[in-house]
């Protein structure tokens, strides 16, 4: 049937960081009832009892897939008493030193960081860096600093090895402060937040440094894919090793520890496994993202002619980088709200073996097809612009 519109929607998909750093959970195990118009005009209160394969759908089958969801009931958990980082950046000064710092360092996560209380990402970088970015939950800053020790003694040890750029900063602090716009603009130790610079803008108009850019840019090339915490097992790390140094060899990679669910407690992995969304995030310790962008072609906005070549080179290594990752993890999958728009593995990527269950319930309750989304459930079925059925 024609259509001229895509329905809003609210992604519940989305990994969750809000409840804790080191509490890794999905945003979608934590619905317990949504209110949604679905395709026939009704409206409709899901959850466990009532539509209940709609209700599963929902929860990590893809933004406007399903209808307008128009009103969530979620799970609150406790808050954590502190919440912390460890920021700082190491540099190899050889690529033989630098396998050996990734060497390092895994064996370290592997023994010290593989568990509830320590989250956010590390980025590898082709200049032979390791960049620390760890959020933590539910430890003083000496006991953080305790679990760092033995890692940062071995870096420091070792100068002809490794060159420390950024001396590791490692803080503890009440966890309201977390996002507490008020804390961070008279708190200068690290610069988390950037404030609204227009005039007139209220003093708590913030947002988290990185998250500014994504608002307007020209993706030049995103992949993800999410690492089986097996690749931490003393057996399985060389390869791990070689594979994150060889895609570094292209372009940066970026590991989002929290975007892994293997580290969870039974509990959030339960409710987890109870979604569709792609099985392998359950068993994994981390979603590797490799991607950059640019300021858009857009009028009026600064900077607005983008190199194409540039573009077109950083596309090529991003692709380059991820078939190294895809090597040690071939069906690892791949995280909807964060990966390649032209994936042609889509549905298997982004769902796995739920995809079969998922179009079944995208024929029950959206038979025609009006919620179209650009590599959502059903949309293989559809032509690319969505007017069109196929077969």
């Amino acid at each position: 049937m024609p259509r001229s519109w895509e329905a809003p929607f609210i992604q519940f998909e989305r990994i969750s960081e809000l409840v804790g750093p080191g509490i890794t959970a999905l945003t979608a195990g934590n619905l317990l009832e949504a209110e949604i118009v679905t395709a026939d005009g009704k409206i409709r209160v899901v959850n466990e009892c009532t539509d209940p394969d709609l209700f599963w759908a929902i929860k990590g089958g893809g933004g406007g897939t399903w209808g307008i969801v128009t009103r969530v009931t979620v799970k609150m958990h406790e808050a954590p008493t502190s919440f912390g980082y460890c920021v700082g950046r190491i540099r190899a000064k050889s690529d033989e030193a630098y396998r050996r710092l990734l060497t390092t360092f895994f064996e370290f996560y592997a023994e010290g960081l593989f568990n509830a209380h320590w989250g956010e990402q590390v980025a590898i970088g082709p200049n032979n860096g390791l960049r620390l970015m760890l959020a933590m939950q539910g430890l003083t800053a000496d006991e953080a600093t305790a679990v760092w020790k033995p890692f940062l003694e071995r870096v420091k040890a070792n100068t002809s090895d490794f060159d420390t750029i950024a001396d590791p900063e490692i803080v503890s602090r009440d966890f309201s402060t977390l996002w507490d716009p008020a804390f961070w603009k008279t708190d200068t130790s690290i610069t988390s937040m950037v404030f609204d610079p227009r005039p007139g803008a209220p003093e708590h108009h913030a947002w988290g440094r990185g998250d500014g850019e994504q608002t307007s840019m020209m993706v030049h090339g995103y992949e993800s894919v999410w690492l089986p915490a097996s690749l931490l097992t003393p057996k399985e790390r060389p390869h791990l090793i070689d594979a994150l140094f060889n895609a570094s060899r292209h372009f940066g990679v970026s590991l989002h520890f929290n975007k892994g669910l293997a580290s969870g407690t039974p509990e959030r992995i339960a409710d987890a496994r109870n979604t569709a969304t792609n099985p392998e995030a359950l068993t994994a310790f981390a979603l590797a993202i490799t991607a950059t962008g640019d300021s858009p072609p857009l009028p009026g906005l600064p900077d607005n002619a983008p190199d194409m070549a540039v573009a077109e080179r950083n596309a090529r290594a991003i692709d380059a980088a991820n078939q190294e990752l895809l090597k040690i993890a071939p069906q690892g999958g791949s995280y909807v709200s964060e990966s390649n728009y032209f994936n042609k593995n889509w549905s298997h990527a982004f769902w796995g073996p739920n995809y079969a269950r998922l179009k079944a319930v995208k024929r029950k309750y959206d038979p025609e097809g009006l919620f179209f989304v650009h590599h959502g459930v059903g949309s293989d079925e559809w032509s690319a612009d969505g007017f069109e059925r196929l077969g």
